[in-house]
């Protein structure tokens, strides 16, 4: 039986009661996919390749974990393994939209800068719920592994987060294998690589995408008056709630 203990962080414009505010930073294990969406209207090139990596996020800060890499070796259209790395991320007021940054290693070419767009509702949604180490979000399944098997065993399931459908499997949607709803689902609004001879291959990053992200831990960081002031009031409010087991 699961007990819950809301912490909700919310504004404070007083300047002489200042705010104390709790950054929840949630480290997820993840697997999912990544897809080149493809060359012109036809999507000729696409290809999809499984991904896993590590992954922070911070409720307040929205900020992505910068040392996550994920390297493949796959050689695509001749340029090489692929690599990457140092991920940011912002959420759209009022909505379930992240907007992420990355940089792109490319064979000879390094740092090349890639902007996507996930539609996060599965996230947000399992967030919202409260999350503990231990946690699966799964598609659209939160579940707890309890015996940590990585598998959803029966007794297990949580909650439907209703994950979004990842514009990926839109672009496939005659293949035998689409990957599925995906807690941090990439968007047509993805835009990819804006600077290297790449420009115009529009990466596709689908984070537990028919898998799954798996809560590894959730650390409590204080947060400034001022960084909660002037960085999350203008991105909006993400309330934590932390369950417990009895």
């Amino acid at each position: 039986m699961r007990t819950f203990n809301k912490i909700i962080c919310a504004l404070s414009l007083s300047a002489m009661f200042p705010a104390v505010s709790q950054s929840a930073v949630i480290t997820f294990d993840f697997t999912g996919q990544f897809s080149i969406a493809g060359i012109g209207d036809d999507q000729t090139g696409s290809v999809y390749i499984p991904i896993a990596a590590s992954l922070s996020y911070d409720t307040i800060g929205d900020v992505g974990n910068s040392d996550l890499s994920i390297t493949m070796t796959d050689s695509f259209f001749g340029g090489g393994p692929v690599t990457f790395h140092d991920i940011t991320m912002s959420r759209e007021l009022d909505t379930n939209i992240i907007n992420g940054q990355m940089l792109v290693d490319w064979s000879y070419e390094t740092d090349l800068t890639m902007l996507i767009e996930w539609d996060a509702t599965g996230l947000f949604k399992a967030i919202d719920h409260g999350l503990q180490a231990g946690d699966v979000l799964s598609g659209s399944d939160l579940y707890n592994d309890a015996n940590g098997n990585g598998v959803q065993d029966a007794g297990e399931f949580i909650k439907d987060i209703t994950s979004a459908k990842p514009y990926a499997d839109t672009l496939q949607a005659n293949l035998l294998n689409p990957q599925g709803a995906a807690p941090m689902a990439a968007t047509a609004n993805s835009i990819g690589l804006i600077d290297g001879p790449f420009i115009g291959i529009r990466g596709l990053v689908d984070i537990g995408s028919g898998n799954s992200m798996h809560v590894t831990s959730i650390s409590t960081v204080p947060v400034p008056a001022a960084v909660w002031l002037f960085g999350s009031g203008l991105i909006g409010l993400v309330g934590f709630a932390r369950r417990t087991k009895v």
